[in-house]
C-alpha cells in the first residue's frame, strides 16, 4: 500500500469508536503472520503458468503460427489434467 492509502486507513480506524477489546483484536489480526499453505502455492503457480501459456498462445496466433483452442477444447484439456 502507498503511504497515502495507509494514512487514509489510519484516519478511518481512528474515526471508529473501538473498545479496548476491539483494538486488541485488530492489533492481533495485524500482527498475525500470513501463511500460504502448499496447496495454495501450487494453485497460484498453476494459474501463473496458465496465464503465461495463454499469452504465448495468443501472441503465436497473432503471428499466424498457432490456432487458438476453443472453449470446449480448453475444458477438455482441464478435465484431462484432472483440474475440473
Amino acid at each position: 500500500m502507498t503511504s497515502t492509502a495507509l494514512n487514509n486507513l489510519w484516519t478511518y480506524l481512528q474515526g471508529l469508536s473501538l473498545k479496548q477489546k476491539d483494538r486488541e483484536w485488530l492489533a492481533g489480526k495485524l500482527l498475525e503472520p500470513t501463511v500460504v499453505d502448499a496447496e495454495t502455492k501450487h494453485q497460484q503457480e498453476f494459474v501463473k503458468e496458465s496465464l503465461y501459456r495463454a499469452l504465448d498462445e495468443v501472441e503465436a496466433a497473432k503471428r499466424g503460427e498457432h490456432k487458438l483452442m476453443t472453449a470446449d477444447e480448453f475444458v477438455a484439456e482441464l478435465k484431462a489434467e484432472n483440474i475440473l
